[in-house]
């Protein structure tokens, strides 16, 4: 697993959206057969609780999405092939992750499980908005999750640090998040070392060169809300720059294992040689 076979696959999930798109569910099971997960494996109570959870949020989210998506009112960002995007890149970091470790897990550990059903409803049931507060659409993800976690039996633990997963999504807290675990032995069983992953996994996709800059004309178009001044500030190089140089964040030995930071820094370079060509052309 690399980088490059990463954004494969996101540029696949591309080649059936809209039309064509096999749904959520479909995705979503097929990222947990990556990781081991398959009728052949058993799992534990409380891990069973949360796969059927997941099944049903996945469910949700795509019945919520065809609706919304008949009547033009879907996200242009915050939509199904957000939440597919970030299950990939999630999953792809874990097996990283796990052979950073030389672990040779046959199936998702419990702290596995938890992230995965944290990424899936990190942004649930999103409406486009922006946080107005600190972690208010998050809160909102978490509020809005918790009758199928309580409905499901999911132990209180697990839902515990999946809001705190969910949480840690906002993106002003994600530098401070990684500042924390920069001097620790990186382990999935550490709830921070968890949260970088999840951060790591929810923008991943928009790190990448050929398909990022898509990604962030529709987050513009939500956007356009607040303003055309908002909106466009996304979609200049500065822009640009400075969400690879200041929020596409990754410290993890997962990432390092898929070269993210190596993708990162090559863009970032030639947005800074265009630059300077552009100074040097006005001079």
């Amino acid at each position: 697993m690399n980088a490059q076979a990463l954004e494969k696959s996101f540029g696949n999930l591309r080649e059936r959206w809209p039309n064509g798109w096999p749904g959520l569910p479909l995705v979503l099971q097929q990222c947990l057969r990556q990781l081991g997960c398959h009728s052949g494996i058993r799992l534990g109570a409380r891990q069973r609780v949360m796969h059927r959870c997941m099944d049903e949020v996945a469910q949700c989210i795509e019945q919520d999405g065809r609706t919304r998506a008949a009547v033009g009112e879907e996200p242009a960002y915050h939509n199904r092939l957000h939440m597919a995007d970030t299950l990939v890149a999630l999953t792809g970091l874990l097996l990283a992750q796990r052979a950073v470790d030389r672990s040779a897990a046959k199936k998702p550990s419990l702290q596995e499980s938890v992230a995965m059903l944290a990424m899936l409803g990190h942004d649930f049931l999103h409406d486009g908005s922006v946080n107005t507060r600190p972690a208010e659409l998050e809160s909102r993800s978490v509020d809005c999750l918790r009758p199928w976690l309580q409905r499901n039996g999911v132990a209180e633990a697990d839902q515990a640090l999946m809001a705190q997963l969910i949480l840690a999504t906002d993106p002003a807290v994600v530098g401070a998040c990684h500042d924390r675990v920069e001097d620790r032995t990186f382990s999935t069983r550490d709830p921070d070392c968890l949260v970088v992953l999840v951060q790591e996994a929810d923008i991943m996709a928009s790190t990448m060169p050929v398909i990022g800059p898509a990604l962030t004309r529709q987050l513009a178009t939500e956007w356009e809300r607040l303003g055309p001044e908002q909106a466009g500030a996304l979609l200049s190089a500065s822009g640009r720059l400075k969400f690879l140089t200041e929020s596409a964040r990754f410290s993890s030995p997962a990432s390092q294992q898929l070269g993210m930071n190596a993708i990162k820094s090559d863009e970032i370079r030639q947005l800074r040689d265009g630059s300077d060509n552009r100074r040097a052309l006005a001079r």
